[in-house]
């Protein structure tokens, strides 16, 4: 079921103007806008990595980890078929169900960098302490501008 979604922009003397939808030109604008603000996506989600280069040769676009301490891959795509996306993303899923706990601090320390450690980061994020076991499960999401 289709949905109709309209965008208002409030304008000078409290006028209201519509915003037409338009294409995003570039998914690594989309990719930077996520990874400085995951919460677009979710609020359960902490960015650990980006254009993170699996051993299939391709590279994650953000890698997280959710409150739980599950890896998220999320995939960001735009003008490809879905049996395309789908096989990428099954790759990458297959990478990182063989992560350990501990690969997955080394990756997150590396790309946090001074906003780290990953315990650290998680706490702040989450609230909560970095469980002891990482990737007990993962998910997948893919983002795409149509």
């Amino acid at each position: 079921m289709p949905k109709d979604v309209r965008i208002w922009e409030v304008r000078a003397e409290d006028s209201l103007a519509e915003l037409k939808p338009a294409k995003l030109d570039l998914e690594e604008r989309i990719e930077s806008w996520l990874e400085q603000d995951i919460s677009i996506v979710s609020d359960d989600l902490l960015v650990i990595g980006r254009q993170v280069g699996t051993s299939f040769g391709g590279a994650i676009d953000l890698l997280c980890l959710d409150s739980n301490g599950d890896a998220v891959i999320v995939e960001l795509k735009r003008d490809k078929t879905p049996r395309d996306i789908t096989a990428q993303v099954l790759d990458y899923a297959s990478w990182v169900q063989d992560l350990s706990s501990e690969r997955i601090i080394e990756l997150a320390d590396q790309y946090l960098g001074d906003q780290g450690p990953l315990e650290d980061a998680f706490e702040r994020q989450f609230e909560e302490q970095l469980p002891e076991t990482l990737n007990g499960h993962h998910r997948m999401l893919v983002l795409a501008s149509e």
